[in-house]
């Protein structure tokens, strides 16, 4: 037993030391440039800022601000993504540090499948997550993203083995980890305080009396982990919020709806709206103590425009953020990027969502599609982890296995439906830990069942 348990640890090393690699030369071109001049560019997209500064001006002056020489506390984001990043400053590779992380995560990633059906499980698990084209696209930018993937396929593990341990110390873990994810990216805080206490902690534990010490433990860990964050964000005038990034999640949400509603595309109608809010407190600014109070006056504005928007356009709002399945689209234009092969903030998203995904294949290649052929083997990886999940939802479904389904939901549908209209494919990346267990208890389930064709076998087939 300890000999197979040993091979298995080799096997996933073997897999992480392959992640790893293939992470770093598909973004090598843009690594190169990085260690020759020391430019982050490469690595920056358009949220990176908010994290990437903030961290930086508490490396040079100790202080969560805005960035080196602003008074302006950080308060867009949470700060597990920060807090990661200042550490990773003074080892002074981010981009490298990310790669790292990401290809790291096949470890609880094989855990979990592990857990869900047995070896085999885990092993083809990890490999999937290993070939990933989303997972290793983002994994050296300067994103939260690979970090959330990573403390999800954590959380993912210690609740499936609660669910065939039963503990609660397992449990306990698998809600440190939901709240570490939560400090990182605020869309795991329905999981934390909802989906955890209300659905998985009765459906997991047995009898109530265990499944309600879990809930409790739950709020416990929230109170002991993310509130405090809470409480300094309602000290410095912010509220008690984990963050202030709502008003840009609602600008971006009413800009697709009334592209829905006028057949226009997203980036028209959110320039259309900031005019819109840039006028409406054009002379308002001498009314707020502080810029903060600006910002949070801003904020609440864009979220009012959202909620009237939503109630005079219902059909459209249903339909822009309701499960959107472009999402599932891999990552092509970021792993382009990392190779040098392509530029961003080409327009494509408003393609997406106007013209269908061909024209939009077809406006961010602009006529020369050799360079989508270096992607060929990580598309087909993907591909394949697809057909293998949805396989793994229908044989689950024939054998009324709930408690497997509801995991599905909770740690897959949820993390892709989560982002409505807002269709980044890395928003997809904190979904496949489970989708990869699940994929992997496809192949083996198959394996297991040509094993006992041809000799008998006491292993359990899950």
């Amino acid at each position: 037993m300890s000999s197979e348990k040993n091979r298995f640890r080799n096997r996933i090393a073997l897999v992480f030391l392959f992640a790893l690699a293939i992470r770093i030369l598909c973004a090598w071109p843009a690594l190169w440039s990085y260690m020759g001049d020391g430019d982050m560019e490469s690595f920056m997209r358009p949220d990176s800022a908010t994290y990437y500064f903030p961290a930086r001006a508490f490396v040079e002056t100790g202080k969560l601000t805005l960035d080196v020489g602003s008074d302006f506390p950080a308060v867009q984001r949470p700060p597990g993504y920060i807090f990661f990043l200042v550490a990773v400053i003074f080892l002074s590779c981010p981009p490298v540090i990310g790669c790292l992380v990401d290809a790291l995560t096949v470890f609880p990633v094989a855990l979990a499948g592990r857990r869900l059906a047995g070896r085999r499980a885990g092993f083809w698990a990890a490999v999937l997550y290993a070939l990933n084209l989303t997972a290793l696209a983002n994994a050296p930018l300067i994103l939260a993203d690979s970090l959330l993937g990573f403390l999800c396929a954590w959380q993912v593990f210690f609740f499936v083995r609660a669910w065939r341990t039963k503990r609660l110390s397992d449990f306990l873990f698998g809600a440190v980890f939901a709240a570490a994810a939560t400090l990182t990216k605020p869309v795991n805080l329905p999981v934390l305080l909802g989906l955890i206490p209300f659905v998985l902690a009765p459906v997991l534990m047995r009898p109530w009396r265990k499944a309600a010490c879990a809930a409790l433990l739950t709020f416990l860990v929230f109170g002991a982990m993310v509130v405090p964050w809470m409480l300094r964000n309602q000290s410095i005038g912010a509220g008690f919020v984990l963050d202030r990034n709502s008003g840009l999640t609602a600008l971006h949400n009413t800009a697709a709806i009334l592209a829905r509603v006028n057949g226009t595309d997203g980036d028209t109608e959110r320039a259309a709206l900031e005019a819109e809010a840039e006028a409406a407190f054009a002379d308002k600014s001498e009314q707020y103590a502080n810029l903060l109070e600006l910002k949070m006056a801003e904020d609440d504005w864009y979220l009012a425009r959202y909620k009237k928007t939503v109630f005079e356009h219902p059909g459209a709002a249903a339909a822009t953020h309701l499960f959107q399945v472009w999402i599932l689209l891999p990552d092509l234009p970021n792993f382009l990027q990392n190779l040098g092969l392509r530029t961003g903030e080409r327009g494509t998203l408003a393609v997406l969502r106007k013209d269908g995904v061909m024209a939009a294949f077809r406006h961010y290649m602009d006529g020369s599609y050799a360079a989508a052929f270096l992607a060929a083997p990580f598309l087909l990886a993907t591909g394949v982890l697809y057909a293998l999940t949805a396989t793994g939802v229908w044989i689950y479904l024939r054998r009324r296995r709930w408690t497997v389904l509801t995991l599905f939901a909770v740690f897959v549908l949820y993390y892709l439906a989560a982002p409505g209209p807002v269709l980044m494919p890395r928003y997809q990346i904190p979904a496949l830990p489970f989708a990869c267990a699940l994929a992997g208890a496809v192949i083996s389930v198959c394996g297991i069942r040509r094993w006992r064709k041809r000799r008998s076998c006491p292993r359990c087939n899950p």
